[in-house]
C-alpha cells in the first residue's frame, strides 16, 4: 500500500499502519483460538477410555470466554464441565474408595490440552502468515 505522507506525518502514518497491522493479527488470532477451543470441547466430547455408565459426563463440556487480556487484546477460551466439573479430577487422576483401594485413573483430559496447545501454536503462526499476505 502506497501512501503519501510529509515528512513531518511519518510517525503517526507509520503508528496507524502499524496498528491496522495489530488489530488485523489480533482479530485473526481471537478467531482460531474460538476454534481450537471448540475442537477440544468437542475431542472431550467424544469420551475417553472410560466406560461412562449414566452417559451424562461426556456431552457437558463446553467452552467460555473469559475477559480480555493484557495490552494485546487477546482473548482467552475456557474449556470445562458445566454440570460434571467435580468428576474431571477423579477421572483424571483416580482417587481412593470407601475401602482405601484406588480407582484407575482415566487420562482425557491431559491429551486434549496437549493437542490444544499445539493447535493454539499453529493457530497463531497461521494468523500472523495471513496478516502477513501469506508470507
Amino acid at each position: 500500500m502506497v501512501v503519501n505522507v510529509k515528512p513531518e506525518q511519518l510517525s503517526e502514518a507509520i503508528r496507524g499502519q502499524l496498528e491496522e497491522y495489530s488489530a488485523d493479527v489480533t482479530k485473526a488470532i481471537n478467531q482460531n483460538l474460538k476454534e481450537v477451543a471448540d475442537k477440544t470441547a468437542d475431542a472431550l466430547k467424544k469420551g475417553g477410555s472410560y466406560k461412562e455408565r449414566t452417559g451424562k459426563y461426556t456431552p457437558d463440556w463446553s467452552v467460555s470466554a473469559r475477559k480480555v487480556s493484557s495490552v494485546a487484546q487477546s482473548e482467552s477460551y475456557s474449556v470445562h464441565n458445566r454440570k460434571h466439573y467435580q468428576l474431571t479430577h477423579l477421572l483424571e487422576k483416580g482417587h481412593v474408595t470407601r475401602n482405601g483401594s484406588r480407582t484407575r485413573a482415566f487420562e482425557h483430559i491431559l491429551p486434549a490440552e496437549q493437542a490444544a496447545e499445539e493447535l493454539a501454536v499453529e493457530a497463531v503462526e497461521k494468523a500472523v502468515r495471513s496478516a502477513n499476505g501469506g508470507i
